[in-house]
Protein backbone atom coordinates (compact mmCIF):
# COMPACT_ATOMS: atom_id res chain seq x y z
CA UNK A 1 0.00 0.00 0.00
CA UNK A 2 1.45 3.55 -1.44
CA UNK A 3 0.58 6.89 0.52
CA UNK A 4 0.25 10.24 -1.48
CA UNK A 5 -0.62 13.53 -0.14
CA UNK A 6 -2.91 15.62 -1.99
CA UNK A 7 -3.43 19.12 -0.43
CA UNK A 8 -5.56 21.95 -1.97
CA UNK A 9 -3.75 25.09 -2.64
CA UNK A 10 -5.49 27.78 -5.00
CA UNK A 11 -2.77 29.97 -6.04
CA UNK A 12 1.04 30.86 -5.81
CA UNK A 13 0.77 33.06 -3.25
CA UNK A 14 3.81 32.27 -1.05
CA UNK A 15 2.41 32.07 2.03
CA UNK A 16 -0.31 29.67 0.71
CA UNK A 17 2.49 27.53 -1.13
CA UNK A 18 4.76 27.01 1.77
CA UNK A 19 1.49 25.68 4.20
CA UNK A 20 0.50 23.93 1.58
CA UNK A 21 3.86 21.96 1.11
CA UNK A 22 4.71 21.39 4.96
CA UNK A 23 1.14 20.28 5.14
CA UNK A 24 1.85 17.55 1.81
CA UNK A 25 4.75 16.17 3.32
CA UNK A 26 2.98 15.85 7.25
CA UNK A 27 1.30 12.39 6.31
CA UNK A 28 4.83 11.08 5.81
CA UNK A 29 6.69 12.68 8.97
CA UNK A 30 7.65 16.48 7.37
CA UNK A 31 11.10 17.09 5.70
CA UNK A 32 13.19 15.98 8.29
CA UNK A 33 11.81 11.94 7.77
CA UNK A 34 13.48 12.49 4.19
CA UNK A 35 16.74 15.44 4.54
CA UNK A 36 19.36 14.68 6.98
CA UNK A 37 21.92 17.59 8.17
CA UNK A 38 24.51 18.02 5.66
CA UNK A 39 23.43 15.82 2.78
CA UNK A 40 23.55 17.11 -0.41
CA UNK A 41 19.61 16.79 -1.88
CA UNK A 42 19.56 17.26 -5.70
CA UNK A 43 16.02 19.16 -6.43
CA UNK A 44 15.23 18.55 -9.64
CA UNK A 45 12.46 20.83 -11.56
CA UNK A 46 10.87 21.14 -14.79
CA UNK A 47 13.22 23.41 -16.78
CA UNK A 48 11.62 22.38 -20.04
CA UNK A 49 12.23 25.96 -21.42
CA UNK A 50 13.06 29.42 -20.55
CA UNK A 51 9.55 30.94 -20.34
CA UNK A 52 7.56 32.91 -17.92
CA UNK A 53 6.01 30.96 -15.42
CA UNK A 54 2.61 32.15 -15.83
CA UNK A 55 2.59 29.95 -18.86
CA UNK A 56 2.52 26.98 -16.76
CA UNK A 57 5.55 25.29 -18.93
CA UNK A 58 8.12 24.80 -15.87
CA UNK A 59 7.74 24.14 -12.33
CA UNK A 60 6.49 27.84 -9.92
CA UNK A 61 9.29 29.67 -8.50
CA UNK A 62 6.93 29.82 -5.82
CA UNK A 63 6.86 25.69 -5.13
CA UNK A 64 10.89 25.71 -5.77
CA UNK A 65 11.75 28.22 -3.09
CA UNK A 66 8.98 26.21 -0.07
CA UNK A 67 11.29 23.52 -1.32
CA UNK A 68 14.24 24.62 -0.96
CA UNK A 69 13.63 26.87 2.50
CA UNK A 70 12.53 23.44 4.00
CA UNK A 71 15.61 21.43 3.04
CA UNK A 72 17.69 24.47 4.13
CA UNK A 73 15.65 24.38 7.30
CA UNK A 74 16.27 20.83 7.83
CA UNK A 75 20.36 21.61 7.47
CA UNK A 76 20.47 20.02 4.14
CA UNK A 77 22.43 21.63 1.30
CA UNK A 78 19.96 22.46 -1.07
CA UNK A 79 20.87 21.79 -4.99
CA UNK A 80 18.66 22.67 -7.82
CA UNK A 81 19.61 21.99 -11.49
CA UNK A 82 17.95 20.67 -14.91
CA UNK A 83 18.76 20.23 -18.36
CA UNK A 84 16.24 21.98 -20.73
CA UNK A 85 15.15 20.24 -23.73
CA UNK A 86 17.27 22.81 -26.13
CA UNK A 87 20.46 22.06 -25.79
CA UNK A 88 21.69 24.51 -27.38
CA UNK A 89 19.64 27.33 -24.74
CA UNK A 90 21.90 28.84 -22.36
CA UNK A 91 21.03 27.23 -19.08
CA UNK A 92 21.10 30.15 -16.92
CA UNK A 93 19.31 32.25 -18.88
CA UNK A 94 16.46 29.72 -19.11
CA UNK A 95 16.83 29.29 -14.90
CA UNK A 96 16.37 33.00 -14.61
CA UNK A 97 13.36 33.43 -17.12
CA UNK A 98 11.73 30.67 -15.45
CA UNK A 99 12.25 32.09 -12.17
CA UNK A 100 13.91 29.22 -10.76
CA UNK A 101 17.46 30.80 -10.17
CA UNK A 102 15.67 33.96 -8.58
CA UNK A 103 14.00 31.15 -6.14
CA UNK A 104 16.17 28.97 -5.60
CA UNK A 105 18.82 32.02 -4.19
CA UNK A 106 16.34 33.65 -2.40
CA UNK A 107 15.86 30.51 -0.56
CA UNK A 108 19.28 29.56 0.56
CA UNK A 109 19.61 27.09 -2.47
CA UNK A 110 22.31 26.98 -4.92
CA UNK A 111 22.02 26.05 -8.78
CA UNK A 112 24.15 23.07 -10.30
CA UNK A 113 24.70 22.90 -14.14
CA UNK A 114 24.46 19.59 -15.63
CA UNK A 115 25.80 19.71 -18.54
CA UNK A 116 29.21 21.17 -16.25
CA UNK A 117 28.91 18.11 -13.55
CA UNK A 118 30.30 15.00 -15.69
CA UNK A 119 28.27 12.44 -17.75
CA UNK A 120 28.38 9.25 -16.32
CA UNK A 121 27.17 6.13 -18.67
CA UNK A 122 24.59 3.52 -15.95
CA UNK A 123 24.14 0.39 -17.60
CA UNK A 124 20.29 -0.12 -18.36
CA UNK A 125 18.17 -1.23 -15.38
CA UNK A 126 16.14 -2.88 -17.74
CA UNK A 127 18.65 -4.26 -20.52
CA UNK A 128 17.74 -2.01 -22.74
CA UNK A 129 18.90 -3.41 -26.52
CA UNK A 130 17.87 0.36 -27.43
CA UNK A 131 20.34 2.06 -25.18
CA UNK A 132 22.65 -0.52 -23.15
CA UNK A 133 24.03 2.53 -21.07
CA UNK A 134 22.20 5.48 -19.97
CA UNK A 135 23.51 9.03 -19.77
CA UNK A 136 22.86 10.45 -16.04
CA UNK A 137 24.22 14.08 -15.18
CA UNK A 138 27.23 13.46 -12.36
CA UNK A 139 24.99 16.02 -9.88
CA UNK A 140 22.18 13.88 -9.86
CA UNK A 141 24.30 10.36 -9.18
CA UNK A 142 26.46 12.61 -6.81
CA UNK A 143 23.49 13.59 -4.12
CA UNK A 144 22.76 12.37 -1.32
CA UNK A 145 19.04 12.54 -1.96
CA UNK A 146 17.04 13.65 -4.56
CA UNK A 147 13.72 15.66 -5.05
CA UNK A 148 11.50 15.50 -7.64
CA UNK A 149 9.46 18.82 -8.51
CA UNK A 150 7.34 18.03 -11.72
CA UNK A 151 5.03 20.21 -13.53
CA UNK A 152 1.54 18.46 -14.12
CA UNK A 153 0.69 18.52 -17.76
CA UNK A 154 -0.61 16.50 -20.83
CA UNK A 155 2.34 15.09 -23.38
CA UNK A 156 2.23 14.39 -26.62
CA UNK A 157 4.26 11.30 -26.84
CA UNK A 158 3.55 9.97 -23.34
CA UNK A 159 -0.17 11.32 -23.01
CA UNK A 160 1.00 12.85 -19.43
CA UNK A 161 4.14 14.18 -17.58
CA UNK A 162 4.83 14.35 -14.19
CA UNK A 163 7.13 12.50 -11.52
CA UNK A 164 8.40 9.56 -14.14
CA UNK A 165 8.98 11.99 -16.96
CA UNK A 166 10.49 14.91 -15.22
CA UNK A 167 13.56 13.07 -14.62
CA UNK A 168 14.48 13.31 -18.21
CA UNK A 169 16.08 16.27 -17.29
CA UNK A 170 18.56 14.27 -15.67
CA UNK A 171 20.03 12.98 -19.57
CA UNK A 172 22.11 16.28 -20.46
CA UNK A 173 21.92 18.31 -23.12
CA UNK A 174 22.56 16.62 -26.89
CA UNK A 175 21.88 13.01 -25.29
CA UNK A 176 18.12 13.33 -25.10
CA UNK A 177 17.37 13.65 -29.18
CA UNK A 178 19.55 10.15 -29.13
CA UNK A 179 16.33 8.66 -26.68
CA UNK A 180 14.13 10.23 -29.23
CA UNK A 181 15.90 8.62 -32.03
CA UNK A 182 16.38 5.36 -30.97
CA UNK A 183 12.65 5.02 -29.55
CA UNK A 184 10.26 6.50 -32.00
CA UNK A 185 7.19 3.96 -30.79
CA UNK A 186 5.59 5.34 -27.37
CA UNK A 187 6.22 1.97 -25.27
CA UNK A 188 9.76 1.90 -25.85
CA UNK A 189 10.18 5.48 -25.49
CA UNK A 190 8.96 4.73 -21.92
CA UNK A 191 10.77 1.94 -21.22
CA UNK A 192 14.20 4.12 -21.82
CA UNK A 193 12.14 6.82 -19.32
CA UNK A 194 11.67 4.64 -16.53
CA UNK A 195 15.24 3.56 -16.84
CA UNK A 196 16.47 7.16 -16.05
CA UNK A 197 13.41 7.45 -13.27
CA UNK A 198 15.17 4.10 -11.97
CA UNK A 199 18.99 5.32 -11.81
CA UNK A 200 18.36 8.98 -10.98
CA UNK A 201 16.28 7.56 -7.58
CA UNK A 202 14.26 9.90 -6.39
CA UNK A 203 13.18 9.67 -2.56
CA UNK A 204 9.83 12.43 -2.67
CA UNK A 205 7.78 13.60 -5.33
CA UNK A 206 6.31 17.37 -5.21
CA UNK A 207 4.09 18.06 -7.53
CA UNK A 208 3.17 21.43 -8.73
CA UNK A 209 -0.79 21.08 -9.46
CA UNK A 210 -1.46 24.38 -8.61
CA UNK A 211 -2.12 25.39 -12.39
CA UNK A 212 -1.38 22.23 -15.20
CA UNK A 213 -1.40 22.41 -18.84
CA UNK A 214 -4.01 20.55 -20.97
CA UNK A 215 -4.24 19.74 -24.52
CA UNK A 216 -1.27 20.72 -26.53
CA UNK A 217 1.37 19.85 -23.59
CA UNK A 218 4.08 20.14 -22.68
CA UNK A 219 5.14 23.48 -24.20
CA UNK A 220 2.06 24.19 -26.25
CA UNK A 221 -0.77 23.84 -24.23
CA UNK A 222 -3.18 26.06 -22.22
CA UNK A 223 -2.91 26.67 -18.39
CA UNK A 224 -5.64 25.23 -16.55
CA UNK A 225 -6.07 25.25 -12.63
CA UNK A 226 -6.00 22.05 -10.56
CA UNK A 227 -5.18 23.59 -7.23
CA UNK A 228 -3.41 21.90 -5.30
CA UNK A 229 -0.05 20.17 -4.59
CA UNK A 230 0.39 16.25 -4.27
CA UNK A 231 3.94 14.39 -2.66
CA UNK A 232 5.10 11.33 -2.13
CA UNK A 233 8.03 9.01 -1.60
CA UNK A 234 6.48 7.10 -4.36
CA UNK A 235 6.27 8.82 -7.49
CA UNK A 236 4.81 5.89 -9.44
CA UNK A 237 1.86 6.41 -6.87
CA UNK A 238 2.04 10.06 -7.20
CA UNK A 239 2.03 10.16 -10.74
CA UNK A 240 -0.97 7.18 -10.82
CA UNK A 241 -3.15 9.63 -8.69
CA UNK A 242 -2.12 12.82 -10.74
CA UNK A 243 -3.26 10.86 -14.15
CA UNK A 244 -6.27 10.16 -12.57
CA UNK A 245 -6.80 13.37 -11.41
CA UNK A 246 -6.85 15.29 -15.12
CA UNK A 247 -9.17 12.49 -16.41
CA UNK A 248 -6.53 9.55 -17.60
CA UNK A 249 -7.39 6.25 -17.09
CA UNK A 250 -3.31 5.24 -15.45
CA UNK A 251 -3.63 2.22 -17.05
CA UNK A 252 -3.22 3.70 -20.15
CA UNK A 253 0.12 5.55 -19.54
CA UNK A 254 2.75 3.38 -20.69
CA UNK A 255 5.77 4.82 -18.16
CA UNK A 256 3.29 4.07 -15.21
CA UNK A 257 2.88 0.66 -16.17
CA UNK A 258 6.38 -0.15 -16.77
CA UNK A 259 7.13 1.42 -13.23
CA UNK A 260 4.50 -0.70 -12.14
CA UNK A 261 5.65 -3.66 -13.47
CA UNK A 262 9.29 -3.29 -12.05
CA UNK A 263 8.36 -2.69 -8.84
CA UNK A 264 9.39 0.55 -8.61
CA UNK A 265 6.07 1.71 -7.01
CA UNK A 266 2.59 1.29 -6.79
CA UNK A 267 0.37 1.96 -10.12
CA UNK A 268 -3.04 0.75 -8.67
CA UNK A 269 -5.45 3.38 -7.85
CA UNK A 270 -7.15 1.05 -5.55
CA UNK A 271 -3.81 -0.02 -3.43
CA UNK A 272 -2.83 4.20 -2.71
CA UNK A 273 -4.48 5.53 -0.01
CA UNK A 274 -5.09 9.40 -0.14
CA UNK A 275 -4.32 11.60 2.23
CA UNK A 276 -6.12 15.37 2.88
CA UNK A 277 -8.50 16.15 0.12
CA UNK A 278 -9.99 13.51 -1.72
CA UNK A 279 -9.97 12.15 -5.81
CA UNK A 280 -13.37 13.45 -6.75
CA UNK A 281 -12.74 16.80 -5.16
CA UNK A 282 -10.49 17.27 -7.57
CA UNK A 283 -10.51 15.17 -10.60
CA UNK A 284 -11.41 17.22 -14.47
CA UNK A 285 -12.46 14.06 -16.43
CA UNK A 286 -12.57 17.48 -19.23
CA UNK A 287 -8.80 18.27 -19.26
CA UNK A 288 -7.89 18.35 -22.78
CA UNK A 289 -6.06 15.52 -24.15
CA UNK A 290 -3.80 15.73 -27.15
CA UNK A 291 -5.17 12.02 -27.79
CA UNK A 292 -4.08 12.27 -31.47
CA UNK A 293 -0.44 11.84 -31.92
CA UNK A 294 -0.82 9.10 -29.00
CA UNK A 295 -3.06 6.86 -31.28
CA UNK A 296 -0.93 7.58 -34.55
CA UNK A 297 2.22 5.84 -32.51
CA UNK A 298 0.50 3.25 -31.03
CA UNK A 299 -1.68 2.07 -33.68
CA UNK A 300 0.55 2.11 -36.65
CA UNK A 301 4.01 1.66 -34.85
CA UNK A 302 5.85 0.65 -37.84
CA UNK A 303 5.16 3.79 -40.15
CA UNK A 304 7.55 5.91 -41.15
CA UNK A 305 8.85 7.47 -44.48
CA UNK A 306 6.37 7.50 -47.71
CA UNK A 307 3.44 5.86 -45.63
CA UNK A 308 3.81 8.28 -42.59
CA UNK A 309 2.72 11.60 -44.56
CA UNK A 310 -0.58 9.55 -45.19
CA UNK A 311 -0.98 7.94 -41.90
CA UNK A 312 -0.15 10.81 -39.67
CA UNK A 313 -0.02 13.69 -37.79
CA UNK A 314 2.79 15.56 -39.36
CA UNK A 315 4.57 18.93 -37.97
CA UNK A 316 4.79 21.59 -40.09
CA UNK A 317 6.83 24.96 -39.87
CA UNK A 318 4.41 28.38 -39.87
CA UNK A 319 6.05 30.71 -41.92
CA UNK A 320 4.82 33.67 -40.76
CA UNK A 321 5.71 32.90 -37.09
CA UNK A 322 9.58 31.27 -37.95
CA UNK A 323 11.91 33.63 -36.69
CA UNK A 324 14.49 31.13 -37.47
CA UNK A 325 16.51 30.82 -34.50
CA UNK A 326 17.10 27.02 -35.72
CA UNK A 327 16.44 25.23 -32.48
CA UNK A 328 14.30 22.75 -33.99
CA UNK A 329 17.08 22.14 -37.06
CA UNK A 330 19.03 21.44 -34.32
CA UNK A 331 17.72 19.57 -32.00
CA UNK A 332 16.20 17.03 -34.61
CA UNK A 333 17.50 13.65 -33.80
CA UNK A 334 16.59 12.45 -37.61
CA UNK A 335 18.28 15.40 -39.13
CA UNK A 336 15.13 16.17 -41.38
CA UNK A 337 14.61 19.55 -40.71
CA UNK A 338 16.98 21.95 -43.63
CA UNK A 339 17.08 25.59 -44.10
CA UNK A 340 17.07 26.06 -47.63
CA UNK A 341 18.39 29.34 -50.01
CA UNK A 342 15.42 30.95 -49.49
CA UNK A 343 16.02 30.49 -45.60
CA UNK A 344 13.00 29.09 -44.98
CA UNK A 345 13.04 26.38 -42.37
CA UNK A 346 11.52 22.92 -43.95
CA UNK A 347 10.98 19.46 -42.57
CA UNK A 348 10.99 16.83 -44.90
CA UNK A 349 8.85 14.28 -43.98
CA UNK A 350 10.76 11.35 -46.05
CA UNK A 351 12.86 10.61 -42.93
CA UNK A 352 10.56 12.02 -40.03
CA UNK A 353 10.45 9.92 -36.91
CA UNK A 354 7.80 11.68 -35.31
CA UNK A 355 9.32 12.55 -32.00
CA UNK A 356 7.67 15.84 -32.44
CA UNK A 357 11.14 17.71 -31.02
CA UNK A 358 10.47 20.71 -32.64
CA UNK A 359 7.33 21.52 -31.77
CA UNK A 360 7.92 20.71 -28.02
CA UNK A 361 10.98 23.09 -28.26
CA UNK A 362 9.82 25.42 -30.23
CA UNK A 363 9.15 29.32 -28.41
CA UNK A 364 7.42 30.73 -30.98
CA UNK A 365 4.74 28.12 -31.53
CA UNK A 366 5.67 28.04 -35.55
CA UNK A 367 5.67 24.22 -35.55
CA UNK A 368 2.37 23.09 -35.90
CA UNK A 369 0.96 19.57 -35.88
CA UNK A 370 -1.09 19.12 -38.80
CA UNK A 371 -3.11 15.01 -38.79
CA UNK A 372 -3.52 13.93 -42.21
CA UNK A 373 -6.77 13.17 -44.09
CA UNK A 374 -6.02 9.22 -43.64
CA UNK A 375 -5.52 9.58 -40.27
CA UNK A 376 -8.77 11.82 -40.06
CA UNK A 377 -10.89 9.43 -41.94
CA UNK A 378 -9.77 6.12 -39.65
CA UNK A 379 -10.77 8.32 -36.34
CA UNK A 380 -7.58 8.82 -35.24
Amino acid sequence: MAKVSLIKCGSYEQAEVDAAVTAALAPFGGITAFIKPGQKVLIKPNCLMGEAPELAITTHPAIIYAVVKAVVAAGGIALVGDSPGNAHANVVTSLEKAGIKQATEAAGGELVFFQQGGIVKVKSPSGSQLLPEVPIAGPVLNADFVIDLPKIKTHGMTLYTGAIKNMFGCVPGFFKTEFHRLAPHPRDFANLLVDVFQISRPGLTIMDAVIGMEGAGPSHGTPRQLGAIIASPDGVALDTVAAYLIGFDPRDIDMIQIAGERGLGVAALEQIEIAGATLAELRRTDWARPDQLYKILKRFPGVAGFLARYIAVNPEIDQKKCVKCLVCLKSCPAKTIHQGKDKKVVIDLKNCIHCFCCHELCQYDAVKLHTSWLAKLMGV
